[in-house]
């Protein structure tokens, strides 16, 4: 498949999400499969934040769309996810954990451009707003090597808050491998129905609305979905 090269696309403000309404597909969570070329590996659990599951799970069209995805990758790449439906427990968890790194990593900037930073990576935590991976549309992912398992070089590391985790950061170094593994691994999803958060190379959107923000639907078709109810 031809892969085009990544767009510069707005940064979303968290609070038009809200406006945006759902109707409800009432699709089941389930436990993403592992087969050859689609992993998990449940990165919050396997880091020991607090309240993370030790598996990564997502509605049942997200989990097709990624295998759909996968299969449109070379036959020697998969896809590994690292997380997938999230709960306000643990959003709150990374919250902090990310609001920490800035915190040291950025010592000399104000108190409310730590925050603004951290909002462009980690949704906000409120018991009545409902950030994208508690939809369980929501999946964080990276590409492997099938036969070494070993992950590719993305440019930046997964969760890492500097602009060098913007999805099209090299785009204006096309000679880097981040950007021809970030070209595939936009493309492949893309194709299939999701999108992507521009901060975030990792992240990709089906059904949710940050979805339906960036493919300008009038609605969602996923809301809050909740893993306890489903796995009791």
């Amino acid at each position: 498949m031809s892969v085009n090269p990544i767009p510069k696309l707005p940064q979303h403000k968290w609070q038009n999400l809200e406006a945006i309404p759902v109707i409800e597909a009432d699709e089941p969570l389930h436990v993403i499969p592992d087969t050859k070329k689609l992993k998990q590996f449940p990165i919050y659990f396997d880091q020991n934040i607090s309240h993370a599951i030790d598996v990564c799970v997502a509605r049942s069209s997200v989990i097709q769309k990624l295998q759909q995805a996968a299969n449109l990758l070379p036959d020697h790449l998969g896809i590994v996810v690292l997380d997938a439906w999230r709960s306000r427990d643990v959003q709150q968890a990374v919250q902090t954990e990310i609001g920490d790194i800035i915190k040291s990593k950025y010592p000399n900037l104000s108190m409310s451009d730590q925050q603004a930073l951290l909002a462009e990576f980690v949704a906000p935590v409120g018991p009545n707003f409902i950030s994208p991976h508690l939809t369980g549309g929501s999946v964080d992912i990276t590409l492997f090597d099938v036969k070494t398992g070993e992950w590719l070089d993305m440019g930046a590391d997964f969760d890492e808050p500097t602009e060098r985790s913007y999805t099209h950061f090299y785009e204006d170094q096309p000679e880097h491998t981040a950007c021809t593994n970030r070209r595939l691994l936009y493309s492949v999803m893309t194709t299939v129905g999701f999108s992507n958060l521009p901060t975030e190379w990792w992240h990709f959107d089906y059904g949710n609305p940050l979805w339906a923000h960036y493919y300008q639907q009038d609605h969602a078709i996923y809301g809050a979905a909740h893993w306890e109810s489903v796995a009791s």
